[in-house]
């Protein structure tokens, strides 16, 4: 994808407009829903997709296949974790 560049001003209230142009390009819709992230002097914003438990869980599985994560020992924690919250 190219690279589109604009330019926004900030309302009183904080506002901004993302131009058409880049609505249109990543299919942005009224109410869709925007992550804000802030990266050190930088503000990203990101389309957040919706996704199906599929989805969810295969992008799950692949974290936890790369980082080499204990499942069951991250659940047992969580379960102990849980109980001494009553």
């Amino acid at each position: 994808m190219e690279k589109l560049e604009n330019i926004v001003k900030v309302s009183k209230k904080g506002q901004i407009v993302i131009p058409k142009e880049v609505r249109d390009v990543l299919g942005i819709k009224s109410g869709g829903k925007l992550a804000v992230i802030v990266r050190d002097d930088e503000i990203i914003l990101r389309k957040i997709e919706k996704l199906n438990i599929s989805e969810i869980g295969s992008r799950i599985s692949s974290v936890v296949e790369k980082e080499n994560i204990d499942v069951d020992k991250l659940i047992m924690e969580a379960v102990e974790w849980a109980r001494k919250q009553k």
